[in-house]
């Protein structure tokens, strides 16, 4: 970390000590917050995607409970999960790390848990970084103020659990490490990216373009460029495409490149779904990236392909809102360069002693996120719900009667809470149907049904004995 400029930041290190306890303080509460939302959301049955956490979920209570095969098998267009809890779609080594604590307290709560947890690190990692580039602590303190009303990052922290939104402070922390020069902080930041999932490999090879923060030897610019690219490229091309080879199949790493290739949204669409993308999602962060061009530039890459098909804000209002996970990449590089680029300005005005002026833009930035914090949460709100507050309550109180050992085909919604256990099923893909259908074995003893699913009379045969039938929902036992 730099010293501090004492035109920029008058207190030195007596105001340092106290603006850390700060940042731990808005890290912990907004941890709290979102992170009993997040419950909420799942105690009423409003998970972004049930499947998903269910497989999540399974996966770490078989890893936990020595089970070698898991029955939740979500499908990419390249590969299916499963049945073998090491073959996966992704290369997330942050699993790893993440199953001792889900050992502690396993369940999908404990993973929505940790995700909150992590996620919120980018504040410290914020407070870091504009420190570091401006050497003010009030400036780092003005642009950590900021970032909780980054209008993405309440959708993120509400999305179940993936581990392409834990990556956000990791991004932070590795351009803070490049820009000084720190090989310590660097390979915290840059290990931490490439646990997250295999695509952050890329990003980290585009970090060899990124300016340090000082003036240095050519050589010493080359030996940093040449190792960010072989280290990503590493990453990416030999152990996640030879993963893929070895456990998926040979043709499995060119499926994975075809899903990038297909069509593409017309420049104009793509044009302007970018721009509402950056300043209703990012807010004031995608202006102040301006003012760090050669950081923001890394990111019309993560934007263009982001918008040109695979995202649109207009999903936030639908059930699709889950999708919100693919912004990541983006927004971190975002978010970065509107970090930077904001120590750029303040060291600009304050060292002209325009202090005012700064807290001026401070506000009206402010003004700007809360604009399009309010667009994506006015979008949320108006997104069709799956299940009733009043249904979700009765389902609930079945979920709680499943045994251990009661294998379970459920549909999609209903998924995360009955996946801590071996057999669960389901019945929209036919991938995820149970063994043996139309004929279900013994060991199925439990039936949650979409009453309008295809498969409703196909499931309810004299074997099985209604106990809930309500507007939404059917649930159903083994008569024994």
């Amino acid at each position: 970390m730099t010293t501090s400029d004492p035109v920029l930041d008058l207190e030195g290190s007596r105001l340092l000590a106290p603006a850390w306890v700060g940042v731990a303080l808005l890290t912990a509460v907004l941890t709290a917050v979102t992170t009993m939302q997040s419950l909420e959301r799942y105690q009423a049955l409003d998970s972004g995607w049930s499947w998903d956490l269910a497989y999540y979920n399974q996966w770490f209570w078989c890893v936990t409970h020595g089970i070698p095969r898991i029955s939740v098998r979500p499908a990419a267009s390249y590969a299916t999960e499963g049945p073998s809890v090491w073959k996966m779609n992704y290369l997330a080594p942050i699993r790893l790390l993440i199953a001792p604590f889900y050992a502690l307290a396993p369940g999908p709560p404990t993973l929505i848990v940790l995700q909150n947890v992590v996620f919120w690190w980018v504040i410290p990692a914020a407070f870091g970084l504009v420190r570091s580039e401006s050497g003010s602590t009030r400036l780092a303190l003005l642009a950590t103020a900021l970032v909780p009303l980054t209008p993405f990052f309440w959708p993120l922290c509400w999305n179940d659990f993936r581990e392409l939104q834990l990556v956000i402070p990791f991004v932070l922390w590795a351009v803070w490490g490049i820009r000084e020069r720190s090989i310590g902080l660097t390979a915290l930041g840059v290990a931490g990216m490439l646990a997250c999932r295999q695509e952050i490999a890329v990003m980290i090879a585009t970090f060899a373009f990124l300016p340090p923060r000082r003036t240095e030897s050519l050589t010493r610019s080359l030996r940093w460029r040449n190792t960010l690219v072989m280290i990503g490229a590493c990453w990416f091309l030999l152990a996640f495409f030879g993963y893929l080879q070895l456990i998926v199949g040979r043709g499995a790493p060119d499926q994975f490149i075809d899903q990038f290739t297909g069509p593409k949204a017309a420049v104009g669409e793509t044009l302007w779904t970018s721009g509402e993308m950056l300043l209703l999602g990012m807010g004031a962060w995608a202006i102040l990236a301006l003012f760090a061009p050669r950081v923001f530039i890394l990111a019309i890459p993560w934007i263009w392909g982001l918008c040109s098909g695979r995202w649109a804000n207009r999903f936030l209002s639908t059930t699709d809102w889950h999708h919100v996970r693919y912004v990541v990449p983006a927004t971190a590089v975002v978010l970065a360069a509107g970090l930077i680029g904001f120590a750029n300005l303040g060291r600009w005005l304050a060292g002209r002693r325009g202090w005012l002026v700064l807290l001026a833009i401070t506000g009206a930035a402010m003004g700007v996120s809360a604009i399009g914090l309010h667009d994506v949460n006015r979008r949320l709100s108006s997104r069709p719900r799956a299940i009733d507050a009043g249904e979700a309550a009765v389902v609930w109180s079945w979920i709680r009667e499943v045994g251990p050992g009661d294998g379970v085909v459920a549909d999609y919604q209903l998924s995360a809470p009955l996946s801590s256990r071996a057999m669960l099923y389901s019945y929209i893909l036919d991938s995820n149907l149970p063994p043996g259908f139309p004929n279900l074995e013994k060991s199925i003893r439990w039936l949650f049904l979409r009453n309008d699913s295809r498969f409703y009379k196909v499931f309810l045969s004299k074997d099985f004995q209604i106990v809930h039938q309500g507007q939404s929902l059917t649930i159903a036992r083994r008569v024994d």
